[in-house]
Parts: structure tokens; C-alpha cells; sequence
């Protein structure tokens, strides 16, 4: 291999170190996490402010694409901005980055969450190490079960002519991070993978039809949609029961309502609203006022249906109403009247359009009713009907003392189909998520070395104890207590120190420091007493 391309290959390695280094960085993690916080928050507004994108941003704004507000808002705002390009490499950025950072921080917490390392000499000359002396003859027995008592794991070693313990209690804490990045990480991959390849769209459907999932063989029928009110006329609940088929097989039977989807192979239909039919009803309601029409004009000066169109307003007095319903699909006599009438047409919202009458809106801010008539089985004619004009007809039928006055709407349930393809991913991230978090604030992480060593008149003790708080001023019996852990003070009644202190202790005053004499702590005051 040359110079040059071994300078390459190190300078090709130099990169990839220096990448691995960025992306393991906590800083880097920090500002990805507020990329994508900023991301979500445009995306939730564009969702719910700006309501035409894409093809309907053109059609509405194609005399105004010139404009750049207008060209920003049809070619740059995604019409789903949590699927977009950029959210997805923010999620891709994201768990390379957790990635890293697990790899880097792993091998550690793996280490001390089952490895029990010896002691050094230098450890025990910290400040924080408690020393005392006892006369005891076996120290090591009872501080060894004082240890094995309190679910710490022991190593033993020899530390020239002294004995040395390694204490370890709840290792299995320092696993709770590297489980927090991991379950992190699937749950954003997870996510990724739904963004990437998961759909959702709505199904209206209306009971008795049946809609084909994008699996050819499977069929959704609407057996019945049902909405439950309080005593007070509010909506409690609203739910769909259906039927699910495979080819010409019923699968299953369900009620889908509010929070209790459907699943299925994949499939998740979701209640998620319901809405009035604004082109069908159950039934509509009229009213035949019976003294027009049996006082109506007779003989050769009453106009037959047909002869001319009917274009006015039906009288407003109504002395003897006859009211007729008319079910959607069914032919209904009108009484005395010698014709029978049937739906035609329903709009929710009537408008004369370019192309004659239509639908201008889906609320219900103009119904007309539109009725054939028929005299036998031929028909005569039609008219419009208006229920916020009911003293209007338009048409061409009969000129009957005829009103709309009311109509039973037919409603129709939204259901929304999705698929979750990386679904398992997130679940499964949300439990290594839990079980680490579980891990990191549940089990308090504790070490601790023991050190004992043979003096002239007995044994020589050295504890240094590392993730335990002092012990609480109000349970000190004694000044230095509350200098030192709990788990020393306990070992110090199971082997107790001459003279009944230990000789040396965290914060303890050095010789001719002040007013502090050796072998007695000064006492803290302001701030200091407050943190012991």
C-alpha cells in the first residue's frame, strides 16, 4: 500500500471517527430533539390553519400562483407534514444519534451493571473515606453479612497485607439509560417506518353499504350506525356495528366505537366522527292542506300537470294539514290528491350552479327536497321543495297546497382506515422505554470498598461508600453522623470504634485548621447546615 492511499484511508477513518463523535454528542441529540419539536409544532399548525394544499391550493389559487405567498403555500407546505421528507430525515438523524450514543455509553453501563471491579489503594485515601479502629477480633465476618443483609454483591481480594471487599448493590440501575436509548430508538424507528409506509384515509359509509379494504378480499359492511343522547338531547356516544367479510365469509362481528377500534391482519378502523348525508334521508315530512285542494279550481279552468310550470308560493294557511311521510325509495299516496309522490332528489345545501341545481356544502344551510309525481304509474312531473322557504315549489308537477316541513336525516359514519406497519417497533420501544426508566429511578445504584488491615492492638477499618446520602440530621445521635452514610454508621455498631468515633471522617477539620481540633468536625452553619 502507498503513502498516499494509506493517508487516505486514515484521512477516510479521521472522518468517520469525527462523525461518530457528533453523532454520540449530547449536544447534537439536544438540538435534533428541538428540530423536530419546532417540525411538529408548523406541522400541527399547517394541519389545522392552512386547509388546501397541493391540487386544491392550485384550483383555489390559479389566478394567484404568481404571487410568492401563494407559490410557497402550493409547492412547498407538504399536504402531510408528519410524512414529509424533512420530519423523516429528522427522525433518521435522531436514531443515529441514539444509536451512537448507545454504542458509546453501552460497553460502560454493561461494565458496571455486572462487573465488580477491585479496589485501588489510592480510592481509600479519598476524603470521603470513613476510618476508624476497633479491637474486634473478626471484623470481616459481620460487616460481611451486614452487606450480603442489604442485597449488596461481594468481591473479596487481597490488598498486600490488608483484605479489601468491593461492595456493588442494584447494578442492574446502570442499565436503565443504555434501555431508555434503546427503547427510544425503536420507537422512533417505529415511527419512521410508519411515516414511510403507513396509510390512512376515512370511509363514510351508510348502513347496508359496504366498502373493500385495500386487501381485494376483504369487505366492511355498515350494519348499523347508532348515536346515544342523554336525557338532555346531548350526544353521549356514537358507534358502528359491523361486519367483516373475506370473500364471501363472515370473519368477525364488531362494534367499533370511540377509543375501541377494529384490528385486523394490519388494519385499524378507528370511530372517528359521523356526519349527516347531505344527498339522502331516512324520510321526509310534508304537509297537504285538504280545504285548498278540495276547494280548488275545477272542471275545464283547473290546469292540467305539465300545462305550465309551477313557479310561486303556496298559501301560508293551512286550515285542515294532512300530514304525509315519505320514506327515501318508497311511493306514498297523497290522500284525497289523485297522484302519488316519491324522492327524487335530496341536497343539504341547494344551489343554482353553472350546471343547474347541485350541492353547494355538505351542512345542511338549504335542504330541498325535489318529488316526482305520479298519476297511476306514469309520471306527471316534478317539483322543488324548500324547507326554510316552505311556502316555495319549483317545477314542473302538479301545482299542489303542498309543504316540506321537516325530514329525518340519514347519518353516515366516518371510519378511519389505517395501517400501522412499525406499530410492533413503537410498542415494543414503549416497554424498554418504561422497564428503563423503571431501572434508573426505582433502584438507587450503590458501591462500596472495605478496607481492613491489621494493627498492633486490633483492626484498622477504611470505608468509602458512593451513592448513599448522609445520614439525616435528625437521626444523628452524634455530630460526625451526619457526616457520614447510614450503611457506616450501621457498621460502626456492628464493629465498634475505639473511643466511640471513627479517627477520621467526610468534612472532619484538619489539625490547627481554626477552631476545628483533630479528631472533631467544626460545626456547619448558614447554607452548609442546611445541605447536612
Amino acid at each position: 500500500m502507498t503513502r498516499q492511499a494509506a493517508s487516505s484511508r486514515r484521512g477516510i477513518w479521521g472522518q468517520i471517527v469525527a462523525l461518530y463523535e457528533l453523532l454520540s454528542s449530547t449536544r447534537f441529540a439536544i438540538l435534533v430533539v428541538i428540530a423536530l419539536a419546532i417540525a411538529s409544532i408548523l406541522g400541527l399548525v399547517i394541519i389545522d390553519q392552512i386547509p388546501f394544499r397541493g391540487e386544491m391550493a392550485r384550483m383555489r389559487y390559479a389566478e394567484r400562483l404568481d404571487e410568492p405567498l401563494v407559490w410557497f403555500l402550493v409547492h412547498i407546505v407538504p399536504a402531510s407534514p408528519f410524512r414529509s421528507l424533512l420530519f423523516r430525515v429528522l427522525l433518521a438523524l435522531l436514531s443515529l444519534s441514539l444509536l451512537a450514543c448507545t454504542i458509546k455509553r453501552g460497553r460502560r453501563h454493561w461494565r458496571e451493571a455486572w462487573v465488580i471491579d477491585p479496589p485501588d489503594a489510592q480510592r481509600f485515601r479519598s476524603p470521603n473515606a470513613v476510618v476508624w479502629q476497633s479491637a474486634a477480633a473478626d471484623p470481616e465476618a459481620p460487616l460481611t453479612r451486614l452487606l450480603r443483609g442489604r442485597q449488596f454483591a461481594l468481591r473479596r481480594a487481597a490488598c498486600g497485607e490488608a483484605t479489601c471487599l468491593s461492595a456493588k448493590r442494584f447494578g442492574l440501575s446502570r442499565l436503565g439509560p443504555v434501555l431508555t436509548h434503546v427503547g427510544f430508538l425503536a420507537l422512533v424507528v417505529g415511527g419512521l417506518w410508519m411515516a414511510s409506509s403507513g396509510s390512512s384515509r376515512m370511509l363514510w359509509l351508510r348502513p347496508g353499504e359496504t366498502a373493500t379494504l385495500p386487501e381485494a378480499s376483504l369487505r366492511l359492511t355498515l350494519e348499523e350506525f347508532q348515536i346515544e343522547t342523554t336525557p338532555r338531547g346531548q350526544i353521549a356516544d356514537y358507534f358502528s356495528h359491523v361486519a367483516l367479510f373475506e370473500d364471501t365469509s363472515l370473519v368477525r362481528r364488531a362494534t367499533i366505537e370511540v377509543n375501541k377500534p377494529l384490528r385486523h391482519r394490519g388494519y385499524s378502523l378507528y370511530q372517528t366522527s359521523y356526519r349527516q348525508d347531505p344527498t339522502r334521508v331516512r324520510s321526509a315530512d310534508l304537509l297537504l292542506d285538504l280545504a285548498q285542494l278540495l276547494s280548488g279550481p275545477e272542471g275545464d279552468d283547473a290546469a292540467a300537470p305539465g300545462d305550465r310550470p309551477t313557479h310561486g308560493r303556496v298559501e301560508t294557511r293551512f286550515d285542515e294539514p294532512l300530514n304525509v311521510r315519505i320514506p327515501w325509495g318508497r311511493r306514498v299516496s297523497l290522500g284525497p290528491a289523485p297522484y302519488a309522490a316519491e324522492i327524487d332528489t335530496f341536497f343539504a345545501d341547494f344551489r343554482i350552479l353553472a350546471g343547474g341545481p347541485g350541492l353547494a356544502s355538505e351542512e345542511p344551510r338549504n335542504p330541498a327536497l325535489r318529488l316526482r309525481f305520479f298519476a297511476g304509474d306514469s309520471l306527471v312531473g316534478a317539483n322543488w321543495y324548500f324547507a326554510f322557504h316552505p311556502e316555495m315549489s319549483v317545477g314542473s308537477g302538479p301545482d299542489l297546497p303542498l309543504r316540506f316541513i321537516s325530514y329525518d336525516p340519514l347519518m353516515t359514519t366516518g371510519l378511519e382506515l389505517s395501517t400501522h406497519p412499525g406499530s410492533g417497533w413503537v410498542w415494543a420501544g414503549i416497554v424498554i422505554m418504561t422497564l428503563g426508566t423503571l431501572l434508573s429511578f426505582l433502584l438507587r445504584y450503590e458501591r462500596a470498598w472495605l478496607r481492613l488491615r491489621r494493627v498492633r492492638d486490633g483492626w484498622e477499618i477504611t470505608l468509602l461508600h458512593q451513592g448513599s446520602p448522609k445520614q439525616a440530621p435528625e437521626y444523628a445521635r452524634r455530630e460526625w453522623e451526619r457526616y457520614v452514610t447510614p450503611l457506616a454508621i450501621e457498621m460502626m455498631r456492628r464493629v465498634e470504634p475505639r473511643g466511640g468515633r471513627p479517627v477520621r471522617w467526610p468534612g472532619m477539620a484538619e489539625p490547627g485548621a481554626g477552631s476545628g481540633a483533630q479528631g472533631t468536625a467544626p460545626r456547619p452553619s448558614g447554607k452548609e447546615a442546611e445541605r447536612a
